[in-house]
């Protein structure tokens, strides 16, 4: 057999040895401090734990463009621009509500949602779970959450718990342009500092390199 087909038939062994996703794990959130530039790393504070997971919806979306010349498309670009995330939790706990939607609070500890108030920009983290006990660890980098949608139900003979759904829109960092980062922790090459140090802190890329063409993108950073 070639050595193309050798590869071919040996990255397809490697893509159906992973396990299948299955399941969530707690999501995570850290305030960005202030903003970042063209030419300011940002910073990030603590991970905290927003909620517990019931359901999550990651989408990214696209900005596209085409150009046609002599009858034919001579460039048609798609390109990932913004993730829109929706977040279905146990329950989201008071203060963290207060933090992550910009809500006033009175002397009484009243919180009031106002038409001016401003969301600070978030990172969040979290992992699926597969079914061969590996995760594939998330960071989306900067993102404004929107108020709750928040549904009630009459009490009755059952108890029926309700919810809250949050949604955020996350965008482009400055600084890089990044978006997200994504690490699977049964892939060899990730390093077992990423594995155990994913929610220690936000993580910052190092030596970044494109799959496509193997040049340095010159983005380099640490973690943390």
């Amino acid at each position: 057999m070639p050595d193309n087909e050798n590869n071919t038939a040996l990255q397809g062994a490697n893509a159906y040895s992973e396990g299948y996703f299955y399941g969530i794990l707690d999501i995570y959130y850290a305030l960005m401090n202030g903003e970042d530039s063209p030419k300011t790393k940002p910073t990030y504070g603590e991970y905290k734990v927003m909620g517990k997971t019931i359901e999550a919806t990651i989408t990214p979306n696209y900005k596209e463009g085409k150009v046609y010349a002599s009858n034919v498309a001579t460039r048609n670009e798609r390109r990932v621009d913004t993730y829109t995330v929706s977040l279905n939790l146990d329950k989201i706990p008071y203060a963290v509500r207060e933090e992550i939607l910009g809500r006033f609070k009175d002397a009484n500890g009243v919180q009031i949602i106002k038409g001016n108030q401003v969301a600070p920009y978030v990172a969040i983290a979290f992992a699926l779970t597969l079914d061969d006990d590996s995760l594939e660890l998330w960071t989306l980098y900067k993102g404004k959450f929107s108020e709750i949608a928040q549904t009630g139900h009459t009490d009755a003979d059952n108890m029926t718990y309700q919810h809250p759904t949050i949604e955020a829109t996350f965008v482009r960092r400055e600084y890089d342009n990044a978006l997200a980062a994504i690490a699977a922790t049964a892939e060899s090459s990730v390093s077992d500092s990423v594995r155990t140090g994913w929610f220690e802190q936000v993580y910052e890329p190092v030596n970044e390199t494109e799959t496509d063409s193997g040049n340095d993108s010159g983005n380099a950073g640490g973690n943390g």
